[in-house]
């Protein structure tokens, strides 16, 4: 009886054992450690994925974005070049605008300077017309004398009409400044001719006009009608600024490979300063014309002006009360 209640018990407590066993079994309670671990792992793995992906996005974005940064940057470095060109093109334009406005400042001054130089130069000219028409309607003249009178109103009449002409040209702007006409010429027939016209007006201040020339013929190049002019200008002054009664030598000579023209007069002479400043534009001496002649201060400068442009020299020799002497060059080539 005690055996089988024994095997009872043994029985039903194996049965309950199994039971609690299979009940632990169908709640998991054994797998669920493993499960845990297992599903950690996934959790992470898919937690990395994701990340993974993200980190892809924003590379795929970045990728993009640096992509449109270089196109960017291209299409500015390709403007970049186009402003340079435009630049370039631009201060390119600027230097030839100045240039531009520089030349026509130098047109501009030198047609200034020709109008003074032609203006000036029609006033001895008129001048010499002038005394020439006094000298006949005041004196009794020789036949000899009354022809000398009307060759010199020819030359001077002829003279003028080229200033006239010049004078014009530069008011129509058609005038080029400079523009020697060098011809080959016998300096001592256009010297001799300016001596000539200009005794006139020396005799009305009883100033003696002597001329000196060598005997063989000095042939040059040169613009006879500038050339003129400076002698003119030279024969001019010192009858202008000389007292009564004195002399004007006009000598030509050889001077090296140069003709030397020389104006000398015994008048009141210039001081340093004057001397210095003798070819400035616009200069003018402290002694006044002897007989109210005018006198603009352009005389020496244009013809500075002129002596440059053939290539000579040009000066003056002088001392306060003695005298002065004008002089230039030319050279023989």
């Amino acid at each position: 009886m005690d055996s089988l209640i024994g095997v009872l018990i043994i029985s039903s407590l194996f049965v309950l054992f199994a039971t609690l066993i299979y009940f632990l079994i169908k709640k998991n309670i054994f797998s669920s450690g493993k499960n845990y671990g297992v599903n950690t792992l996934k959790n992470n793995r898919n937690k990395n994925f994701n990340k993974l992906e993200e980190l892809k996005r924003e590379n795929e974005s970045l990728e993009k974005e640096i992509k449109f940064l270089e196109d960017k940057n291209r299409r500015l470095r390709v403007k970049i070049n186009e402003m340079r060109i435009i630049i370039k093109n631009l201060e390119e334009q600027k230097r030839q605008l100045e240039k531009s406005e520089q030349r026509l400042e130098n047109l501009r001054v030198q047609k200034d300077e020709t109008l003074a130089m032609v203006a000036h130069d029609i006033k001895n000219p008129a001048s010499t017309i002038k005394s020439f028409v006094d000298l006949l309607e005041s004196y009794d003249l020789s036949a000899k004398e009354q022809q000398d009178v009307f060759s010199g109103l020819v030359e001077t009449s002829s003279r003028l009409l080229k200033l006239a002409n010049e004078f014009t040209y530069v008011i129509a702007e058609e005038y080029t400044p400079f523009q020697l006409a060098k011809e080959k010429h016998n300096i001592k027939d256009a010297i001799e001719k300016i001596v000539k016209v200009n005794r006139v007006k020396a005799g009305e201040k009883s100033i003696e006009l002597r001329l000196y020339q060598p005997e063989q013929e000095l042939e040059l190049e040169f613009d006879e009608e500038k050339i003129k002019e400076v002698v003119d200008n030279f024969v001019s002054n010192a009858i202008k600024f000389c007292p009564e009664n004195s002399k004007v030598d006009v000598i030509t000579k050889f001077a090296n490979n140069s003709i030397c023209v020389e104006i000398s007069d015994n008048g009141f002479g210039l001081t340093e300063a004057e001397i210095s400043q003798a070819f400035e534009k616009g200069s003018k001496f402290s002694t006044k014309p002897t007989g109210n002649e005018s006198s603009s201060g352009l005389g020496l400068w244009i013809a500075k002006k002129i002596i440059v442009e053939h290539e000579g020299k040009v000066w003056v020799k002088s001392k306060k009360g003695f005298g002065s002497t004008f002089a230039f060059t030319l050279p023989i080539k």
